[in-house]
Protein backbone atom coordinates (compact mmCIF):
# COMPACT_ATOMS: atom_id res chain seq x y z
CA UNK A 1 0.00 0.00 0.00
CA UNK A 2 3.16 2.14 0.58
CA UNK A 3 4.37 1.63 -2.64
CA UNK A 4 1.66 2.41 -4.42
CA UNK A 5 1.01 5.86 -2.27
CA UNK A 6 4.26 6.35 -3.36
CA UNK A 7 4.01 5.26 -6.97
CA UNK A 8 0.81 8.11 -6.57
CA UNK A 9 2.90 10.46 -5.37
CA UNK A 10 5.48 10.82 -7.90
CA UNK A 11 3.16 10.22 -10.65
CA UNK A 12 1.57 13.39 -9.81
CA UNK A 13 4.41 15.45 -8.53
CA UNK A 14 7.50 13.48 -10.46
CA UNK A 15 10.04 11.72 -8.41
CA UNK A 16 12.67 14.72 -7.77
CA UNK A 17 9.74 17.15 -6.66
CA UNK A 18 8.12 14.33 -4.29
CA UNK A 19 11.75 14.33 -2.66
CA UNK A 20 12.22 17.82 -2.37
CA UNK A 21 8.75 17.74 -0.98
CA UNK A 22 10.03 15.23 1.92
CA UNK A 23 13.34 17.20 2.60
CA UNK A 24 11.72 20.54 3.13
CA UNK A 25 8.87 19.27 5.14
CA UNK A 26 8.36 20.51 8.55
CA UNK A 27 9.33 17.03 10.08
CA UNK A 28 12.20 17.27 8.51
CA UNK A 29 12.92 20.47 9.28
CA UNK A 30 12.24 20.22 12.77
CA UNK A 31 14.54 16.67 13.11
CA UNK A 32 17.23 19.23 11.56
CA UNK A 33 16.60 22.06 13.84
CA UNK A 34 16.83 19.24 16.74
CA UNK A 35 19.54 17.68 15.46
CA UNK A 36 21.28 21.37 15.63
CA UNK A 37 20.19 21.80 19.34
CA UNK A 38 21.71 18.58 20.49
CA UNK A 39 24.79 19.50 18.75
CA UNK A 40 25.32 22.84 20.00
CA UNK A 41 24.81 21.18 24.20
CA UNK A 42 27.01 19.24 23.41
CA UNK A 43 29.88 21.44 21.48
CA UNK A 44 29.25 24.05 22.88
CA UNK A 45 28.21 24.22 26.72
CA UNK A 46 30.90 22.97 29.28
CA UNK A 47 28.05 21.71 31.33
CA UNK A 48 27.23 18.57 29.13
CA UNK A 49 30.71 19.01 27.64
CA UNK A 50 32.61 18.17 30.82
CA UNK A 51 30.48 14.95 30.74
CA UNK A 52 33.81 12.21 30.62
CA UNK A 53 31.56 9.85 27.87
CA UNK A 54 30.30 12.88 26.02
CA UNK A 55 34.00 14.17 25.71
CA UNK A 56 35.01 12.62 22.31
CA UNK A 57 31.85 14.13 20.62
CA UNK A 58 32.49 17.83 21.46
CA UNK A 59 34.72 18.37 18.43
CA UNK A 60 32.93 16.57 15.79
CA UNK A 61 30.03 18.40 17.49
CA UNK A 62 31.06 21.56 17.30
CA UNK A 63 31.25 21.19 13.54
CA UNK A 64 28.28 18.94 13.15
CA UNK A 65 26.18 22.48 14.34
CA UNK A 66 27.48 24.52 11.43
CA UNK A 67 26.51 21.83 9.05
CA UNK A 68 23.45 21.41 10.08
CA UNK A 69 22.84 25.04 10.36
CA UNK A 70 23.70 25.22 7.27
CA UNK A 71 21.68 22.32 5.65
CA UNK A 72 19.03 23.97 8.04
CA UNK A 73 18.93 27.27 6.08
CA UNK A 74 19.37 25.13 2.53
CA UNK A 75 16.55 23.50 2.93
CA UNK A 76 14.44 26.40 4.30
CA UNK A 77 15.75 28.47 1.31
CA UNK A 78 14.71 25.51 -1.04
CA UNK A 79 11.08 25.49 0.45
CA UNK A 80 10.64 29.90 0.70
CA UNK A 81 12.20 29.41 -2.64
CA UNK A 82 9.26 27.02 -3.86
CA UNK A 83 6.86 28.53 -2.21
CA UNK A 84 7.32 31.68 -3.60
CA UNK A 85 7.54 30.28 -7.33
CA UNK A 86 4.35 28.63 -6.24
CA UNK A 87 2.69 31.47 -5.22
CA UNK A 88 3.94 33.71 -8.62
CA UNK A 89 2.16 30.76 -10.59
CA UNK A 90 -1.24 30.88 -8.92
CA UNK A 91 -0.95 34.63 -8.96
CA UNK A 92 -0.53 34.57 -13.22
CA UNK A 93 -3.26 31.83 -12.81
CA UNK A 94 -5.49 34.38 -11.14
CA UNK A 95 -4.94 37.09 -13.58
CA UNK A 96 -5.19 34.77 -16.45
CA UNK A 97 -8.44 33.48 -15.17
CA UNK A 98 -9.64 37.21 -14.19
CA UNK A 99 -8.55 38.50 -17.76
CA UNK A 100 -11.23 35.38 -19.04
CA UNK A 101 -14.01 36.58 -16.88
CA UNK A 102 -13.31 40.41 -17.77
CA UNK A 103 -13.41 38.99 -21.53
CA UNK A 104 -16.78 36.78 -19.91
CA UNK A 105 -18.34 39.41 -18.42
CA UNK A 106 -17.90 42.09 -21.58
CA UNK A 107 -19.31 39.47 -24.16
CA UNK A 108 -22.12 39.01 -21.37
CA UNK A 109 -22.54 43.35 -21.44
CA UNK A 110 -22.77 42.85 -24.95
CA UNK A 111 -25.32 40.47 -25.54
CA UNK A 112 -27.56 42.21 -22.88
CA UNK A 113 -27.49 45.38 -25.47
CA UNK A 114 -27.89 43.38 -28.32
CA UNK A 115 -30.98 42.24 -26.66
CA UNK A 116 -32.21 45.18 -25.37
CA UNK A 117 -32.02 46.70 -28.57
CA UNK A 118 -33.57 43.79 -30.65
CA UNK A 119 -36.70 44.56 -27.97
CA UNK A 120 -36.96 47.84 -28.59
CA UNK A 121 -37.03 46.99 -31.99
CA UNK A 122 -39.58 44.20 -31.76
CA UNK A 123 -41.23 46.97 -29.69
CA UNK A 124 -41.13 49.26 -32.49
CA UNK A 125 -42.17 46.67 -35.54
CA UNK A 126 -45.28 45.10 -32.88
CA UNK A 127 -46.28 49.10 -33.37
CA UNK A 128 -45.98 49.72 -37.01
CA UNK A 129 -47.42 46.50 -37.66
CA UNK A 130 -50.15 47.37 -35.46
CA UNK A 131 -50.24 50.83 -36.90
CA UNK A 132 -50.36 49.63 -40.32
CA UNK A 133 -52.93 46.62 -39.32
CA UNK A 134 -55.38 50.09 -37.73
CA UNK A 135 -54.76 51.62 -41.50
CA UNK A 136 -55.34 48.63 -43.24
CA UNK A 137 -59.24 48.02 -41.42
CA UNK A 138 -59.92 51.74 -41.24
CA UNK A 139 -59.10 51.30 -44.76
CA UNK A 140 -61.72 48.34 -45.14
CA UNK A 141 -64.24 50.59 -43.25
CA UNK A 142 -64.30 53.03 -46.20
CA UNK A 143 -64.78 50.65 -48.70
CA UNK A 144 -67.75 49.34 -47.16
CA UNK A 145 -69.36 52.25 -46.31
CA UNK A 146 -69.01 53.31 -49.99
CA UNK A 147 -72.92 52.87 -51.99
CA UNK A 148 -71.49 50.84 -54.80
CA UNK A 149 -69.03 48.41 -54.41
CA UNK A 150 -68.26 48.71 -57.43
CA UNK A 151 -67.09 52.17 -57.35
CA UNK A 152 -63.42 53.36 -59.13
CA UNK A 153 -61.00 53.87 -56.66
CA UNK A 154 -60.61 57.49 -56.04
CA UNK A 155 -57.40 59.67 -55.33
CA UNK A 156 -58.19 59.72 -52.07
CA UNK A 157 -57.57 56.31 -51.43
CA UNK A 158 -54.00 56.33 -52.32
CA UNK A 159 -52.77 59.51 -50.07
CA UNK A 160 -49.37 60.80 -51.69
CA UNK A 161 -48.72 57.80 -53.74
CA UNK A 162 -51.17 59.54 -56.79
CA UNK A 163 -50.67 63.14 -57.92
CA UNK A 164 -54.15 64.50 -57.83
CA UNK A 165 -53.76 65.85 -62.08
CA UNK A 166 -57.83 66.76 -62.27
CA UNK A 167 -58.08 63.86 -64.86
CA UNK A 168 -60.50 61.53 -63.18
Amino acid sequence: MMAKLAQSMADKLGFGDLLWQIATSDAVLLLVAGLIVIAMLVGHFPVLSGLSALQQYVVPAKLAVYAFVFLFAFLLGFRTADDRAEAKALRADVARKDEVIAAKDFDLRLAIEAAEVAQKQRDEAALRAKEAQDEIDDYAQRLKARPNASCVLAPSDFPGSLPDDGKR
